[in-house]
C-alpha cells in the first residue's frame, strides 16, 4: 500500500561520500546536515588515536574517536531539522521531553554508512539516522498537540481493537499453564471471533486507501525558480486561497504513521522516476512561495484544479508527491 509523500527538488551542497548525485542535503554545520531525499540526518566525524597507542590498535582507536565525533555532529543534524516554518527541533527539545527522547533514540539507532581509515593514521566516519518512524511520529504529534484529537475515528477503532486482541492473546498465554483443554478451546474460539471481527472492520473501512486502476499514482510539482526551502511540514497552496494539502486530517494521519510529509531531490527526471510517485505521475506547475517562511508553495490555477480533483476523487490517499525546485 502506498501512502502520500512529498519530495521537494532543490539545489544544494552535496557530499559524494554520503549521497547520490541528485540528493539534496542541507548542511546545518560543517559536518552535519539533513538528506531530504532519503529522509535522514547525516553527519561526518574524524578521529586520531591518542599518542602512544600501539600500532596494532591505532586504526581501531582512530575510528572510535571518529565515531564519537560523528555522533556529536549527528546531534547537530537532528537539532537543526526544520519542522514547521522557522521552528527547528532544537526549539521543540526545550519544551518537550518526548522530543528529547526521540533525538536520543535516533542517535542510538544511527547507522555507520562509511568508515574510512586514512594513510596519515586518522579515520573518517559517516553516520545516518532516519527521520521517519518514531522520530517523525513524535515530532508531528508534538507540533499538532493542541489539535491532536483524532480525525479518523474508524482508524482509532481499529487500533483499539488490535490492542484489545493483543491483550487477550497475552492474557491467554499467561494463563495457559493453568488451563485445562476445555478452557483452552474456549479461549481459541473467542480469539478466532475477535480476529474475524477485526479483519471485517479493516476490510469494510471506507476510508482506507484503495488503488485505482488508470488513475495518477503521484504528482511532480515543478517549482523551479522559487526560493522554497525544505521542512518536515511543507504546504501546497492555491493561488489567492488557502492550503490544499496537507489539511489537518492529513497531518494527523501522517503523524500516526510516523511518515514524513516530504522528501527532497534535485532533478525533474529523477522525480518522475522515483518509486514514491509510481509509474503514472502527473506534472503540475508551481508559481512561487507564500509567506515569510518559504516552506509553503503556491500552485498555478491549472495545477490547483487538478490537485483538488485528485483529492476529491480520493486519489491522494495513495498518491506520492514530488515538488521540484
Amino acid at each position: 500500500m502506498m501512502y502520500l509523500r512529498i519530495i521537494v527538488i532543490a539545489f544544494g551542497v552535496l557530499s559524494a561520500e554520503v549521497s547520490r548525485a541528485d540528493d539534496y542535503i542541507e548542511w546545518v554545520a560543517a559536518n552535519s546536515g539533513i538528506n531530504w531525499t532519503d529522509g535522514s540526518a547525516v553527519a561526518e566525524g574524524a578521529g586520531l588515536a591518542k599518542p602512544g597507542t600501539p600500532p596494532s590498535l591505532a586504526k581501531m582507536m582512530a575510528c572510535r574517536a571518529a565515531l564519537v565525533d560523528a555522533q556529536r555532529n549527528l546531534l547537530e543534524s537532528l537539532q537543526g531539522i526544520r519542522v514547521e516554518g522557522i521552528t527547528i527541533v532544537d526549539k521543540l527539545m526545550l519544551k518537550s521531553d518526548l522530543i528529547k527522547s526521540s533525538v536520543e533514540g535516533s542517535l542510538k539507532g544511527a547507522v555507520m554508512t562509511s568508515r574510512r581509515p586514512q594513510a596519515d593514521g586518522t579515520c573518517e566516519v559517516t553516520l545516518t539516522a532516519p527521520i521517519a518512524g518514531n522520530f517523525a511520529r513524535n515530532v508531528y504529534s508534538t507540533v499538532l498537540a493542541p489539535n491532536n484529537q483524532s480525525s479518523a475515528p474508524m482508524e482509532s477503532a481499529i487500533q483499539k481493537a488490535m490492542f484489545s486482541t493483543l491483550d487477550y492473546v497475552l492474557s491467554a498465554i499467561a494463563s495457559s499453564a493453568h488451563a485445562n483443554e476445555s478452557s483452552l478451546e474456549t479461549a481459541l474460539e473467542t480469539l478466532t471471533r475477535r480476529l474475524d471481527a477485526l479483519e471485517a472492520l479493516m476490510t469494510n473501512q471506507k476510508g482506507l486507501p484503495k488503488a485505482v486502476r488508470g488513475m495518477p499514482t503521484g504528482i511532480v510539482i515543478d517549482a523551479r525558480g522559487s526560493n522554497f526551502i525544505p521542512s518536515m511540514s511543507p504546504k501546497i497552496r492555491k493561488l489567492r486561497a488557502g492550503v490544499i494539502y496537507p489539511k489537518m486530517s492529513d497531518q494527523q494521519t501522517l503523524a500516526a504513521r510516523g511518515q514524513l510529509v516530504s522528501l527532497f531531490t534535485r532533478d525533474v527526471t529523477t522525480a518522475q522516476q522515483h518509486p514514491i510517485v509510481g509509474d503514472r505521475p502527473v506534472v503540475l506547475k508551481a508559481l512561487r512561495t507564500w509567506g515569510d517562511t518559504r516552506t509553503e508553495i503556491v500552485l498555478n490555477s491549472e495545477g490547483s484544479r487538478r490537485l483538488e480533483k485528485m483529492i476529491q476523487d480520493g486519489v491522494m490517499q495513495d498518491a506520492g508527491v514530488i515538488i521540484v525546485l
